[in-house]
């Protein structure tokens, strides 16, 4: 069985949503999608984690901290999901918020790719 570097595997994901949205794909609109997509991209960024600490590029305490990071993200998420049942607009601000700290992670994440 092949194994692909989960560092490659992220780097084709991205190619994939840039030509997604290149070809007019549309992005996630409603509540549901944007919360599954958070939960998707959480999923990417432990690996992402996982595979930049195995290569050397992330110490264990920056490792620790972006584990940390993804935890409280989650959990962001998780709560956003559940107040959106009883008040839909503080689910989505509250939704809006943890994928604000997601996009600061990957961004973080990208760089120490390099």
């Amino acid at each position: 069985m092949i194994r692909i570097p989960h560092t490659l595997a992220l780097a084709f994901v991205c190619a994939i949503l840039a030509a997604c949205q290149t070809l007019n794909v549309p992005a996630p609109t409603t509540f549901n999608q944007k919360a599954l997509a958070a939960y998707n991209a959480l999923d990417a960024a432990t690996q992402t984690t996982l595979t930049l600490a195995q290569s050397g590029k992330l110490s264990r305490d920056d490792a620790q901290q972006a584990h940390d990071q993804i935890a409280q993200i989650k959990s962001g998420v998780d709560i956003a999901v559940q107040v959106h049942v009883n008040d839909p607009q503080a689910g989505a601000d509250r939704l809006a918020t943890a994928i604000t700290a997601l996009t600061a992670l990957q961004a973080y994440l990208a760089g120490r790719q390099q």
